[in-house]
């Protein structure tokens, strides 16, 4: 217990008290479930027992609840659970009205997914209840309490089939339905008469069955002739009606099962596109590509790459790659492919890099091969950036001269040289047209067209000084620092940048910090922007958040900035190398080899120190986190959103080489279909390793 911090209590069941916990380490949110053994001879409660089993015989499933650990404690033992925030049953009585269509359709085909997998693999649950379906934060089911299942045979030799599980499924669809039980009694006899009410008194004519049960005939009922669901649900579909009579007749063999439902709820369209857009609502659209597929193809398959790539396992989950070809060490990678999802067949991952020997060059992930190479060129090349809209690469080289090239068949394009090496170079895909910034090491800001590296402007930001640049995510906003320098970074309007009025300098502001070293915007805000600096006195390392406007006025455009937040850094914590913003409030922050998070206001959310050696590379995006280190690996890291701030959740490493001849791994990049990293050779060269992801296509079966 000592690895976990009691947040609070969450309830009271049958066999122990539920606690809602943290763990210190991870600051993964969990439930934990206190078994306390009244008499040690009596040993573990059956139903503890078979709670454990039953999960232990799943698979991680996203519909099941996830039993992450046991452990003793006391005179007792604990389970942890993943935490939900809710319930089935708390979502029902909090209702205002009986659930719309699309909420019971959504509940109830995560319910008979669940439903179907336990069966699958030969559970049946036999409590399946509203307040035995988790809800979490993001409207997810999920099946727990496994405390009453059992298992039973396919060829039917145990007593236990999964018709008991689908008539509990429509007692749960009648509820949500009715926004109350449907058959309300408080005990067995009294939930008989209810029963009876409402689908009749049952007859050996109809249910020939009835005559083997145990206690036939040892109680009578008067005969009652069943009421017509409708009159029962006036404001219930036909549809719905017509499957809730399938679960709830008398005779289990006609019942229909879960994975019956499944496939007949599973052909509405209209369910599966509503269940993608809630489910990915935070998503571009432009990352949620059709192609060929239906939106249930869709869905099923982007929540099992979700699953390979959380879970991480060789072989079944990914396949690893060593790609090689570059004569030199690669100094930077982008991918050129877009970030779509896509399942029909027609996803490729594209990366390209550029190295010490003198060539760019395009790489097929997925088949570890490359697809081209340029001419050898004049200089080393040691930066690019890709738009991957356009299918446009840049690249620079060490003396300053920049490079449009295609992306499909590697054709120079456009060249413009700059008059000493770059210290930074950016693409912004604006609204207006894409362009290109470059900064050299006069400290001097290029605007550049895209394609044909036309000048646009030329400003003097810090003379003499390297400069570096930030474009801010809807690329309205460009931020310039100089690491380290007395003078102040700026802020530029980028419109100013691209449509320079005569003899009148681009609208910018001065932020009043200085000794600026690191920054990053808020991926979710349009302009937010985080600085870390020194303090006032120069000794202590600050991060403020500042958010930007632009003001008409009549003089023209004024940039408004406002600080939000601003707080120190531990005096205990090395200065830290990497920083990267996540979502609106969050802070990542790399410090030797160990990853650390914090909210803009200074909140230490977690920390951890997976990596044996220093990071090298850091990548966020809304899903995932990854982390490159000279310890030649690569760390995984999942969110987990169902927090008030999101969680970090740490999964697994990526190995690389052997150590005889890799030196560590220098990058990473990510799509959402692979994982990329740059592995230094001993010798001064460098190879690609790809993880790709392992996927089915074409298939309403994606999920396993």
């Amino acid at each position: 217990m000592d690895q976990y911090c009691i947040l609070g209590r969450i309830g009271e069941g049958a066999h122990g008290i539920v606690f809602k916990a943290k763990h210190v380490e991870t600051g993964e949110i969990v439930a934990l479930k206190k078994v306390a053994l009244r008499r040690l001879e009596d040993g573990i409660p059956n139903q503890a027992l078979r709670e454990i089993k039953a999960l232990q015989e799943i698979e991680d499933n996203q519909h099941v609840v996830q039993l992450k650990a046991v452990f003793p404690h006391g005179a007792g033992f604990v389970l942890a659970f993943e935490f939900m925030l809710s319930d089935l049953a708390e979502v029902v009585r909090h209702a205002q009205r009986p659930l719309v269509q699309a909420q019971v359709k959504s509940y109830l085909q995560m319910l008979l997914k669940g439903v179907a997998f336990c069966h699958a693999n030969n559970i049946v649950h036999r409590d399946l209840k509203p307040a035995n379906l988790l809800i979490s934060a993001s409207g997810q089911l999920k099946i727990a309490d496994f405390g009453l299942a059992r298992v039973f045979s396919p060829d039917g030799s145990r007593l236990y089939t999964h018709q008991v599980a689908t008539r509990a499924v429509g007692c749960i669809l009648g509820e949500l339905l009715n926004g109350s039980p449907l058959f309300p009694g408080e005990n067995d006899i009294e939930q008989l008469c209810c029963v009876l009410r409402i689908l009749g008194t049952p007859s050996p004519q109809v249910w020939p069955e009835i005559t083997e049960l145990p206690d036939y005939n040892k109680i009578s009922f008067k005969e009652q002739a069943p009421v017509p669901l409708e009159e029962v649900l006036p404001d219930a579909s036909p549809q719905a009606l017509d499957l809730l009579g399938q679960f709830l007749l008398y005779p289990p063999r006609q019942r229909i099962s879960a994975s019956q439902v499944w496939n007949e709820v599973s052909r509405t369209k209209e369910l599966w596109r509503q269940l993608c857009l809630r489910r990915w609502s935070s998503c571009k659209a432009s990352q949620m590509t059709l192609g060929t597929q239906t939106w249930k193809q869709y869905y099923l398959c982007r929540s099992e790459l979700e699953f390979r790539m959380e879970s991480g396992r060789p072989e079944k989950d990914f396949i690893c790659k060593a790609i090689a070809g570059h004569k030199g060490g690669i100094d930077e990678l982008a991918y050129i492919s877009t970030n779509e999802c896509r399942f029909d067949g027609q996803e490729k991952s594209v990366v390209c890099t550029v190295s010490s020997d003198s060539t760019v060059r395009a790489w097929d992930v997925q088949e570890g091969t490359e697809i081209w190479s340029s001419p050898l060129q004049p200089a080393a090349l040691v930066n690019l950036v890709t738009y991957p809209r356009l299918q446009l690469v840049v690249t620079v080289d060490k003396l300053g001269l920049i490079k449009v090239w295609k992306a499909e068949n590697g054709r120079e394009w456009a060249s413009f040289s700059l008059p000493t090496y770059s210290s930074a170079l950016q693409a912004c895909d604006h609204p207006e047209g894409p362009f290109l910034l470059a900064a050299c090491a006069e400290g001097v800001l290029y605007a550049l067209s895209v394609p044909q590296l036309q000048l646009l402007s030329r400003t003097s930001v810090f003379p003499s000084s390297p400069t570096s640049l930030l474009c801010s995510p809807d690329c309205r906003w460009v931020f310039a620092s100089a690491q380290d320098s007395d003078l102040g970074p700026k802020v530029f309007y980028t419109r100013s940048l691209l449509c320079l009025v005569e003899d009148e300098p681009p609208v910018s502001t001065t932020l009043p910090i200085w000794l600026t070293s690191r920054a990053c915007w808020a991926p979710d805000e349009t302009a937010r922007l985080m600085v870390m600096h020194r303090n006032n006195d120069s000794r202590q390392l600050a991060i403020s958040t500042y958010e930007l406007g632009a003001k008409q006025s009549q003089e023209g455009v004024d940039v408004v900035v406002q600080q939000i937040a601003s707080f120190l850094l531990p005096d205990t914590m090395t200065p830290p190398h990497l920083m990267k913003g996540h979502g609106s409030q969050l802070i990542l922050l790399v410090s030797g080899s160990e990853l650390v998070l914090f909210t803009i206001q200074g909140l230490r959310l977690a920390a951890f120190q997976d990596h044996q050696k220093p990071v090298t590379s850091l990548w966020v995006d809304q899903s995932r986190v990854l982390t490159a280190s000279f310890d030649l690996s690569l760390r995984v890291y999942v969110w987990n959103k169902e927090n008030k701030f999101p969680v970090l959740k740490s999964c697994y490493h990526l190995l690389g080489g052997s150590h005889r001849w890799a030196s560590g791994f220098t990058h990473v990049e990510s799509d959402s279909m692979s994982i990329v990293g740059v592995e230094a050779r001993s010798i001064g060269t460098s190879i690609l390793r790809s993880y790709c992801f392992n996927m089915q296509h074409g298939s309403d079966d994606c999920v396993n």
